[in-house]
């Protein structure tokens, strides 16, 4: 079976442009791409950071700026499910859109068409988790979140809780 060829930046460039105009491209360097600017939620917008290294086998990442992700009342961010965890700062954690294990993204597709929307779709599902404590958006099969696999491996996370 033929793989299927990347997109080439330019056209990644056009459609980004076409479909989310407020994402302004940033420069990324050499083989990547890189874009700011709102992104809306289910009740407010966001302010994000989207990289894409062409050449690197990671999928675009999404990151929240402003405001930042924070955990609910009396949890951590180990608590906060779908994130890309980033031991150093929680907070710089990219969110984790899809499952990579099932090829649900390749450099094929178009990041306007399934990166960005998928990120929208996290914020409203992250709003209501906040509200709810239910993620209401389809997961991958396993934890959901840091606090649910130490969970399910008898760690106990309370020594990270602030």
């Amino acid at each position: 079976m033929k793989t299927p060829r990347a997109k080439p930046l330019t056209t990644q460039l056009r459609r980004m442009d076409m479909r989310w105009p407020n994402l302004q491209p940033r420069p990324a360097g050499p083989g990547a791409l890189a874009w700011l600017g709102p992104l809306r939620g289910f009740q407010r917008p966001y302010h994000v950071f989207v990289h894409w290294s062409i050449a690197g086998a990671l999928p675009p990442l999404v990151f929240v700026l402003e405001p930042q992700i924070e955990p609910r009342e009396n949890e951590t961010f180990d608590d906060i499910p779908h994130l890309i965890f980033d031991e150093a700062d929680p907070r710089d954690s990219a969110l984790c859109l899809f499952d990579p294990e099932e090829g649900e993204w390749g450099p094929h597709m178009l990041i306007a068409d399934t990166t960005i929307p998928w990120a929208s779709e996290w914020l409203h599902a992250y709003e209501l988790w906040h509200a709810t404590g239910v993620w209401s958006r389809a997961s991958a099969p396993g934890p959901a979140s840091r606090a649910e696999l130490q969970a399910m491996r008898g760690e106990r996370p309370d020594a990270a809780r602030a």
